[in-house]
Formats: structure tokens, C-alpha cells, sequence
């Protein structure tokens, strides 16, 4: 009996191990064809992940994406972008025409599913708005009623697109029932504050009880943190909104309501994000910068974000009025030849940091237009850089002519890298910068030319 027990493990052990032992894939694949693009790579961005892909002639790619989780991530490809989502394993292919981005995706593969609900998905938002970049102002110009009334429908229309597509992983599906939610109270969210910006009503206030459904908001939920961008914005701006909230109400700086407000968040992923969206606030911009710049290094414990701060904070204590402005050299020039700092010298200088893909860039245009007409024959020069990437090149040629730009119009040698950009702290755009006629800065961030306060800095300097 022992024989006969002993030869039986055997058999099992000699058919077990030739049993060939199942890689484990840490990794999701990512090809496709790109139809009419002079891109030479597309980008891939996630919550802590980021990787580049090349684009052959052709316009195929393929490779390897090693993921660190399942989840949304992002594919950009020039100026425009659309979210997908990976998990280790999934083996997902793109098809795309650049010239109707959105219209044209489709996807195949295992993670076809997945993708196509959301390439549907995003086309049915936009169903609800004016396609463009005038969305965004038609939406946030609705007054409260009618705009609430259009996210619920658009909120309605996409939980009914999602439960129409039955082959979905259920746990995809009840995070995407989330995000589809957490979309929603973000807008809700940033309805004041957008409403204001597009109609200029600067008193503006949603009615009382209208973000009552903001209130049981959980702020500290590590997980969705993590799986759900809409959350994650969600979370970051209405942390936002409270901080001015409790700031408003105590008579308080913001940095000190900051300082308060950040004590209740727990999850370290949650107030890392927190830390380092303020710290954007350390720049010219805020004239209570180093108050902020000294609450942020109190509070974090982040070496990282710690060292940048600083290697910011030290460049903004350089951009103060009166000191040498940080220059740029033989920029390209619209009308030809190239174009330095130092020539406008004599001269106050307006410059104007823009690109052809930013929206609020292009909203400043017409009152841009305006102030060059009523100054064209002052002391003083209206420089427009655009900060386009070298691939968008013709698109900011045909804009200056479909737009009938004036002033003189410039381009930067390497986009947001370029030094000029880089001395001045620049990290979103558009940037108005004014100049004095001995080339030193008389504002780091000047009043945008839609603002009436631009006009008084002009006359207070006697233009």
C-alpha cells in the first residue's frame, strides 16, 4: 500500500511539473494607426505614470505599456487628448484620423469594450454643448436652473449609454458609475466661479441650498483618489472652494484658512495632491506668495516638492518691479527675421505668452485688438510669444491670419522649456507681462488686456 501511495505522488509531481509555469504580464499593449498627423509621438499619462510612444511615417505605433494599475489613463497626440482604460494584460488598438479626432476613434482587441463606451461616451457629452473651444463658456453662462437641469441630462444620458453595454467588467462599471457622478458635482462645483468668468458678473452667487448636494462629499477617500479622476478633481477643487469659504468667513488669509482646512485630510495621497496644487499659488501673481511659500514647507514632508518649491520661490523673489527682466533672444517673427528683448528697448513692452490651443488665450484676443488700437502710436510695443510646439507651427501662421493679429508676433525657440518662460516661473498661460523702456519689470503678471485695470496701470505710467 505504501509502494502503490508512494508511486501515485510521483506520477502527480512528474505531471505537475511538466506543466509550463504562466508568465505574468505586467504590462498592457498599446498599437494602432493614426490617419493624417505630422506628430512623431503620442504621449500616455495616468496617475503617476507617464510614457511616450513614436509614431512611424506611416502613422502606426506599437509598445508596451507597464502600468502601474488598472485604471483611466490618457492618450495625447499634439493639442488634443482622450481618456482610455487599461489594465495589465489588455491588448488595445487605435484607430484614428486626427482631422475628426474624437469622431473617428475606434478600438479593437481585448480592452475594445471598455474603450469604445468611453469613445462614445465622450461624444455624447459633447452632444449637450456647442463643439469648440466656445463649450466651456456656453455652458458656464446658463443661469442656475437651466444649467443644473443640462449636467443632470448629460449625467442621465451617459448611466443610461453605460448600462446599454452588457459585456463591461462589473467592476469597471460600478467605478465608472462613480466617476459619471463625480463628474456632475465637479461642475456643480465649479458653476460659481466659471459663471462669473464668462458673464463678468463678478457678484455673482448660486442660490442658497443649490450645492447641497456638495455637502456629504467625503474629501479623504483615498481609494477613489486614486481610481477616479473626477474625483480627484472634484476632491482638489472643492478643498478649494472651502478654503476661501472659511477664509471669507474668519477674515482670514487664505493660507492661514489653507493651514487650517488641511489638518482634517488623513490619506497622505489626498494632501500631497492638495499641497502641491496650492503650491502653484507660490508665484508673481499672488502678492501673498511667500506667506503661502512658508505655510506649504510647514506643512509638507515631501523632499521633493520641497526642493522645487524653493527652486521656484527663489526665481519669484527675482521678478519683483524694478529688477532686470529675464530676456529672450532671436525669437522667430511672424514677419520675418527674428526678434530680441533687447531691440524694443526704449520702449514699454506688453507681452502677451500665449499658444493656439488655450482657450482663455484666445478669449483675450479681441480685447487685446482693442488696447493695441487705442496705444498704437504711444511709447509702447505689444509682443505676442507663442509657446506652440514646433509641430503646431503652421497652426500658429494661420491663426495670426485668420485672426488679423497685430502687434509683433513671435514664437519660442522650445515652447514652455524655452528660457524666457522658464525664468519668468511660467506655468499656465495666457501671461501678460509688462515691461519698462530700461528693459526692467514694472509687472510680472500685468492685468489681462480684458481687465479695466490694465488701462489704469497705462495711465498711471503715462503712456
Amino acid at each position: 500500500m505504501k509502494t502503490k501511495f508512494l508511486i501515485f505522488v510521483s506520477l502527480i509531481l512528474a505531471i505537475t511539473s511538466c506543466k509550463k509555469e504562466q508568465p505574468v504580464v505586467d504590462y498592457a499593449l498599446f498599437s494602432g494607426k493614426i490617419n493624417n498627423t505630422k506628430e512623431k509621438e503620442l504621449s500616455v499619462n495616468g496617475n503617476d505614470f507617464k510614457a511616450t510612444i513614436l509614431i512611424h511615417d506611416d502613422g502606426t505605433f506599437n509598445d508596451t505599456l507597464k502600468i502601474p494599475s488598472k485604471g483611466y489613463y490618457s492618450f495625447i497626440i499634439g493639442p488634443e487628448r482622450s481618456r482610455i482604460y487599461l489594465d495589465k494584460g489588455d491588448q488595445l488598438v487605435l484607430s484614428i484620423d486626427t482631422k475628426e479626432f474624437d469622431e473617428s476613434i475606434k478600438y479593437t482587441g481585448t480592452a475594445a469594450a471598455t474603450n469604445n463606451y468611453l469613445a462614445k461616451k465622450y461624444l455624447l457629452e459633447e452632444s449637450f454643448f456647442l463643439k469648440g473651444p466656445k463649450h466651456y463658456e456656453e455652458l458656464y453662462s446658463k443661469e442656475p436652473l437651466e444649467f443644473k437641469n443640462t449636467i443632470r441630462q448629460q449625467k442621465d444620458a451617459v448611466i443610461k449609454l453605460l448600462s446599454e453595454f452588457e459585456s463591461l467588467n462589473p467592476d469597471f462599471t460600478l467605478l465608472e458609475n462613480k466617476d459619471v457622478n463625480y463628474t456632475y458635482l465637479s461642475k456643480l462645483n465649479d458653476y460659481e466661479n466659471s459663471h462669473k468668468y464668462y458673464t463678468k458678473k463678478e457678484d455673482f452667487k448660486v442660490p442658497e441650498a443649490y450645492l447641497d448636494e456638495l455637502k456629504s462629499l467625503d474629501l479623504d477617500n483615498s481609494e477613489d483618489f486614486n481610481n477616479s479622476p473626477s474625483y480627484r478633481q472634484l476632491s482638489i477643487f472643492t478643498f478649494d472652494r472651502l478654503t476661501r469659504e472659511i477664509a471669507s468667513r474668519d477674515s482670514i488669509p487664505e493660507e492661514k484658512a489653507f493651514l487650517k482646512n488641511i489638518t482634517q485630510i488623513k490619506s497622505k495621497n489626498i494632501k500631497d495632491a492638495l499641497i502641491e496644487n496650492m503650491s502653484y499659488r507660490v508665484s508673481v501673481r499672488n502678492e501673498n506668495a511667500v506667506a503661502l511659500y512658508h505655510t506649504l514647507m510647514e506643512v509638507s514632508d515631501d523632499k521633493e516638492l520641497k526642493e522645487k518649491l524653493t527652486s521656484k520661490y527663489e526665481k519669484i523673489k527675482l521678478l519683483v518691479k524694478g529688477t532686470d527682466s529675464p530676456s529672450f533672444t532671436d525669437y522667430e517673427n511672424y514677419k520675418g527675421g527674428t526678434s530680441s528683448l533687447t531691440d524694443f528697448k526704449g520702449k514699454y513692452v506688453y507681452i502677451d505668452v500665449w499658444a493656439t490651443w488655450c482657450g482663455p488665450c484666445k478669449a483675450e484676443i479681441p480685447y487685446l485688438k482693442e488696447v493695441e488700437e487705442k496705444y498704437h502710436d504711444k511709447n509702447i510695443e505689444f509682443v505676442s510669444i507663442s509657446v506652440d510646439r514646433k509641430t503646431q507651427h503652421d497652426a500658429w501662421k494661420k491663426m495670426i491670419e485668420e485672426k488679423e493679429l497685430g502687434g509683433v508676433q513671435l514664437f519660442a525657440d522650445n515652447n514652455f522649456s524655452s528660457q524666457f518662460v522658464v525664468d519668468y516661473a511660467i506655468q499656465g498661460i495666457p501671461r501678460f507681462i509688462l515691461v519698462d523702456p530700461e528693459g526692467k519689470i514694472v509687472h510680472a503678471s500685468a492685468p489681462r488686456p480684458s481687465n479695466p485695470s490694465l488701462i489704469e496701470l497705462f495711465d498711471e505710467l503715462n503712456i
